[in-house]
């Protein structure tokens, strides 16, 4: 689901303190496919130090898959018939998505909202963009 802001007039003290998300967006984006076994998933994420990985098949985002998804995962694998083999496509999750434009406080209400640390960033070609994350708002939050 992609969150488009309707424009609505906001108080006069508040329209520069809200930058758009992509001033502080990550524009490098490390994606994995959904049959890739769980065990690749968090290899993927320690090699290119990330935490999320949006779930991408047939050219198109179809979910995104978290580092605790993928722990927890991994860590239920062994069941009453024995050890899984879990794939990415079992714990991926909907992948909230902003466009652009959107506010850095819009893009936290959406992560409350659907209960995620990160929301992926839609491009004006409605392609991935970007992604931010809880951290990159605490960063931004910190820099004042």
């Amino acid at each position: 689901m992609i969150y488009d802001p309707l424009p609505r007039p906001a108080p006069p003290e508040t329209l520069d303190d809200q930058p758009p998300v992509r001033a502080l967006m990550s524009r490098r984006v490390v994606a994995i496919v959904p049959t890739a076994p769980l065990s690749t998933a968090l290899q993927l994420m320690v090699a290119e130090g990330v935490r999320h990985l949006p779930v991408m098949e047939d050219g198109r985002c179809t979910g995104m898959v978290t580092e605790t998804d993928v722990l927890r995962g991994l860590a239920a694998r062994r069941g009453p018939w024995g050890t899984a083999d879990l794939r990415v496509l079992d714990v991926v999750r909907t992948a909230p998505a902003v466009v652009e434009s959107t506010p850095v406080g819009a893009a936290a209400t959406v992560m409350l909202q659907e209960r995620t640390d990160a929301v992926l960033v839609v491009g004006a070609d409605g392609g991935i963009a970007g992604i931010v994350t809880a951290t990159d708002l605490v960063h931004a939050l910190a820099r004042g």
